[in-house]
């Protein structure tokens, strides 16, 4: 494997970035360390930026080297990456981008506290490893020119990568993947709608003979834009124009539901839910074998305010006023 690393600065000295090839991580360190007069130190280690191609052909050893070191904590940013993310360094060195690692990890930073992006850490990716009820997942960014870009969701069948959930359905696998999640804004260009300030819970309910699962998701927040010829200062049409919004939220995540099911994979760690205080009803393996061919079905419950009182073919000046809907 070809080994990376951006020595960083001492003193005054510029950055730059250093690169070995081999066959084991701590045999990259070895070499990297005769690259520099001075000894890298593993505890600094922030993030870890994966190639799409190591990726799909399996994570075990990197993961397991990473765990193993004392120095390395459990909290570091893992990601897949597709393109040269070494010409991008290089490349943002040269434009005397100095901070350009600070950058990406203070950006890692923000989209973990925001968490409206898949922001993955050692720690949770190994804790989905071995879950036999779940399996893991990482956040995809791409190397487009001067950019670092978010392009979704990888997900894992193990320690492999074997798909990726891109926008616009990434914000769909968001609110399946967690209990309830803040988003600043969901724009939905198929029904030319925008809400903003989303809050959105679900919650994951199983037959009693495990053959059937409902998964409920609601959405509250406000309307940010929505196509001209609704008029939502009339009930009736609102009702229908929410009715629309709902069964477009549940195509979109039934249709996520089937893609991860056809694959034999549980990112959204359904299996979780069939345990009881004092009931399994399925090992892990059985688990696996089950889940493709349950019966899903989502739920879905928008709740909105400030829907305006604007009609069609009338100013987008209109006064705006407040309806509670539900």
């Amino acid at each position: 494997m070809q080994v990376s690393t951006i020595i960083p600065p001492l003193k005054k000295e510029q950055k730059r970035v250093v690169t070995t090839q081999a066959a084991l991580m701590e045999e990259g360190r070895y070499k990297l360390d005769h690259k520099y007069y001075r000894e890298m130190k593993n505890g600094q280690l922030r993030m870890v930026l994966i190639s799409k191609t190591l990726a799909r052909k399996g994570l075990i050893n990197v993961i397991n080297t990473l765990i193993l070191d004392p120095e390395i904590s459990d909290r570091i940013f893992l990601a897949v990456v597709e393109g040269d993310m070494i010409g991008y360094l290089n490349d943002q060195l040269q434009r005397r981008q100095e901070q350009i690692d600070f950058y990406l990890y203070r950006m890692m930073s923000h989209h973990e506290k925001q968490r409206e992006l898949t922001i993955i850490n050692l720690h949770q990716f190994m804790e989905k490893l071995y879950d036999p009820y779940a399996d893991p997942i990482m956040p995809l960014f791409s190397v487009e020119g001067n950019d670092f870009v978010y392009k979704g969701t990888a997900l894992f069948q193990d320690d492999r990568m074997i798909d990726v959930i891109r926008p616009p359905e990434d914000l769909y696998f968001q609110m399946l993947s967690r209990k309830n999640r803040q988003l600043k804004i969901i724009p939905m260009p198929a029904m030319e709608t925008a809400i903003g300030e989303v809050y959105t819970t679900r919650h994951i309910r199983f037959s009693r003979s495990f053959r059937e699962v409902r998964i409920d998701v609601t959405l509250k927040g406000r309307v940010e834009e929505y196509k001209e010829n609704t008029n939502l200062s009339d009930s009736a049409d609102t009702a229908s124009w929410v009715r629309s919004l709902e069964s477009h939220v549940e195509s979109e995540m039934n249709r996520l539901i089937r893609r991860i099911q056809s694959q034999s994979i549980d990112p959204i760690s359904a299996g979780k839910h069939t345990l009881g205080l004092a009931s399994r009803p399925f090992s892990g393996d059985k688990w696996r074998q089950r889940w493709p061919h349950i019966q899903v079905r989502v739920k879905a419950h928008v709740n909105l305010e400030n829907m305006g009182t604007l009609k069609p073919g009338k100013s987008r000046f209109t006064p705006r006023h407040n309806y509670n809907l539900f």
